[in-house]
C-alpha cells in the first residue's frame, strides 16, 4: 500500500467532517428541534479534532518523510 492510497481515506475523512461542519448550521435553520442547538458544541469540538488532526498528523508524516528522503515513501 503506498503512502498516496493509505492517506486518500484520512481526507475523505476530513473532508466529510469540514462538510458536515459547513453543512450543520443549515440543518439548524431547517430543524424545529431544539436539541439541534444542544449538541452543536460538541459537535463542531469533534469536526475540529478531525481536521486537524488530519492537518497534523499529514504534517508530521511529510516532515518525517522528508528527513528519510522522498524514494523511502
Amino acid at each position: 500500500m503506498s503512502m498516496k492510497d493509505r492517506w486518500k481515506h484520512r481526507r475523505r475523512m476530513a473532508y466529510a467532517a469540514l462538510l458536515g461542519g459547513l453543512f450543520y448550521p443549515l440543518l439548524m435553520l431547517w430543524g424545529d428541534s431544539e436539541q439541534l442547538g444542544v449538541v452543536a458544541a460538541p459537535f463542531y469540538v469533534f469536526v475540529g479534532a478531525v481536521v486537524g488532526a488530519y492537518i497534523g498528523f499529514a504534517t508530521a508524516d511529510d516532515m518525517n518523510a522528508d528527513k528519510l528522503g522522498k524514494d523511502q515513501r
